[in-house]
């Protein structure tokens, strides 16, 4: 009896060492979720009632956001990720009042200018905490979920404050992991980018999910990119009838080139995939 319970204390300490509090290790289903923020993107991973979040969309679709938050749950946002100062990724962020629970932490690359984005950060402007990424990254905010960081490269030297079509270009690329189960966030980078990304990360690229790179636009298409993605979806944010285009015939013509079921979020919505670790469902 002695020798017996023994061995379940060492299991025990076994299990608890293994599974960090948190979001208690490998338990729980992880999701994540595309929004519907019209001509905009903002992105959610959630597991335990903890969140990343990619980006908050344009201002005008801040009740948006917010719905989609509620429908998550209203989780702790541990770390918030704005992909680059570009309206439609970040406008929201004025909006967030104290019934968000977030920490705070705020993730951007060190070619962004901090005081844009702080400026834009409303009540939270005083309580932000810049923290910056930049490929080889990886972040552990949420225990069992793995964010590697793909792009911007560290050490280019670019003009600041950067246009319009650099912040596209350096904006920010995630590689989401839970076990099997893999997830790519591409935000707005453009084709030179993507064929960059693809030549450096390769393989790294791989996901079954795949939220496409700016909206749709026929300038973010890249064939070596895709092939290394190999994804099951894509989800394409836009607004419907937008004055850019968005989706571009290009851009859906190579998705559905590589296999992939197009999903639109001025069609389908705010989108919520759910995976178990080994598959999304």
């Amino acid at each position: 009896m002695r020798f017996s319970a023994f061995l379940l204390c060492c299991l025990a300490l076994f299990v608890n060492c293994n599974n960090p509090t948190g979001d208690s290790g490998a338990n729980g289903d992880f999701r994540f979720c595309v929004a519907d923020v019209g001509q905009g993107l903002a992105q959610f991973g959630v597991i335990n009632k903890r969140a990343v979040v990619w980006d908050v969309g344009p201002a005008n679709q801040y009740p948006a956001w917010r719905a989609a938050y509620a429908a998550l749950g209203s989780p702790r946002v541990e770390l918030m990720a704005i992909s680059h100062s570009d309206e439609d990724h970040y406008g929201a962020l004025q909006f967030l009042d104290s019934q968000v629970d977030w920490s705070g932490a705020l993730l951007i690359s060190p070619y962004e200018d901090t005081a844009k984005i702080r400026a834009g950060a409303g009540v939270w402007s005083d309580r932000v905490n810049f923290r910056f990424c930049v490929r080889g990254d990886t972040l552990r905010a949420l225990n069992s979920v793995e964010i590697v960081c793909l792009w911007p490269p560290p050490g280019i030297a670019p003009d600041l404050p950067l246009d319009g079509r650099l912040r596209n270009r350096y904006s920010l690329v995630f590689s989401i992991r839970r076990g099997h189960a893999r997830a790519l966030v591409t935000s707005d980078i453009d084709s030179t980018a993507m064929a960059e990304i693809a030549a450096h990360s390769a393989h790294d690229l791989q996901a079954q999910i795949l939220s496409a790179p700016h909206h749709g636009s026929a300038g973010s298409v890249n064939k070596l990119f895709f092939a290394y993605t190999s994804a099951e979806t894509a989800i394409i944010s836009c607004a419907r009838q937008n004055s850019y285009g968005h989706p571009s015939q290009k851009m859906i013509d190579e998705l559905m080139y590589f296999g992939m079921r197009v999903m639109y979020t001025y069609i389908d919505n705010t989108v919520i995939f759910t995976n178990n670790g080994h598959y999304w469902y």
